[in-house]
């Protein structure tokens, strides 16, 4: 029997945010010293949130008794944001975060550091100019690797951009993520930082020079971006 017929997709609601955040912070858990503390979820909240507030689509994967099983989230050029309420819930979030030192050093880190290299490849790349969408969040939980459910959430993810009329899309991914999924699939990795070629890096924010950062492009005239999948492959991307 197919595995994935146990699992079906659908748009993310508001109240799939606990769920969706728990993944992030099994998938992407804080370093040594914060993982496992109060301040993990919180942490893990804030950037779920963080993709989440610019976000005009979404598809959540979840298995036949409910279980969150993946997301992808995409922001499509002029169309509106899923969750107004986003921002003021990262705002939220961020406050009791920085509250604690240690959290005020992660926050710094990222807004200081790690998200304006992001703008900087952004630039450098000229996807904003050249692109109609960006995938912020690919995300499959480690409970259904093996199932298809990432071979699916790409497959429909590319589906509906070209009905939405998107030709071109970009995405950030890094070393933590599995980023040889994307060279693999074709997609055109047009700007990249690497971490051993910026010490600088490490001035901007307490543990900022940490890794590397990739952008990729994809072209959905390309036929072969959705033909190549694997349907058992999985991964995860974060985006910006």
């Amino acid at each position: 029997m197919d595995a994935n017929s146990h699992v079906h997709y659908r748009p993310m609601r508001w109240e799939d945010l606990d769920a969706v955040t728990d993944c992030f912070d099994l998938v992407w858990p804080q370093r040594e010293g914060i993982a496992g503390t109060p301040l993990a979820t919180p942490i893990a909240r804030y950037l779920t949130l963080h993709y989440l507030e610019l976000s005009t689509w979404s598809n959540l994967a979840e298995t036949d008794d409910g279980v969150f099983a993946g997301i992808t989230l995409a922001r499509v050029a002029d169309a509106p944001t899923l969750f107004p309420q986003a921002h003021d819930e990262l705002g939220r979030v961020r406050s009791l975060i920085v509250a604690d030192p240690r959290g005020a050093a992660v926050v710094a880190m990222l807004e200081d550091g790690f998200f304006v290299r992001e703008r900087i490849l952004e630039e450098d790349a000229d996807v904003d100019e050249t692109t109609q969408a960006e995938l912020e969040l690919f995300m499959v939980s480690p409970a259904v690797r093996g199932m298809g459910v990432g071979g699916a959430l790409w497959r429909q993810l590319l589906d509906a951009l070209r009905v939405m009329g998107v030709r071109a899309f970009f995405l950030h991914t890094d070393s933590s993520c599995d980023y040889g999924f994307y060279d693999h699939k074709g997609l055109t990795r047009v700007a990249a930082r690497i971490a051993a070629d910026h010490p600088e890096d490490a001035d901007l924010a307490a543990g900022m020079n940490t890794g590397d950062q990739f952008i990729y492009r994809a072209d959905l005239a390309d036929a072969a971006l959705g033909a190549a999948v694997d349907p058992h492959e999985d991964t995860e991307v974060r985006g910006a």
